[in-house]
């Protein structure tokens, strides 16, 4: 059976042949054979070229403890810069994970937010707010 993140590097190989397809291929190599480190890498480097599918990814590994410590807080950050682009994902999660900090993570996480957002979003995504 396709595995349905193949098929989204092969449409962005072909959409966009820009490097980041091919990071996010090898960045699901990587995963696939339980290299997190290398994973992690690659997706974080498009999470941080604004890219919110990635940082929900880079989100998913820090929750999991995937190639980095586990940190809620830091999924928490990444969820929120998905979110706000508008990622549907990272809308649910960012909520999911707002119940599970306390208020204290919760005003780290925006702080960082704020701070990542000007680095990683205005950069490169038109409309966005963390709102």
């Amino acid at each position: 059976m396709f595995n349905p993140r193949v098929i989204l590097c092969v449409f962005l190989i072909f959409a966009f042949p820009q490097s980041h397809a091919s990071d996010c291929a090898v960045g699901y190599a990587h995963m696939k054979n339980g290299k997190y480190e290398q994973a992690y890498k690659e997706f974080r480097t498009l999470a941080e070229r604004g890219y919110s599918v990635y940082m929900n990814v880079v989100a998913d590994m820090h929750r999991k403890g995937q190639g980095v410590p586990a940190s809620n807080k830091l999924a928490h950050v990444w969820y929120s810069l998905s979110a706000a682009q508008g990622n549907d994902k990272g809308i649910s999660r960012k909520s999911q994970m707002s119940e599970q900090l306390n208020q204290q993570q919760l005003t780290d996480s925006s702080d960082i937010a704020k701070e990542y957002a000007k680095e990683y979003l205005e950069p490169y995504v038109a409309k966005w707010s963390l709102d």
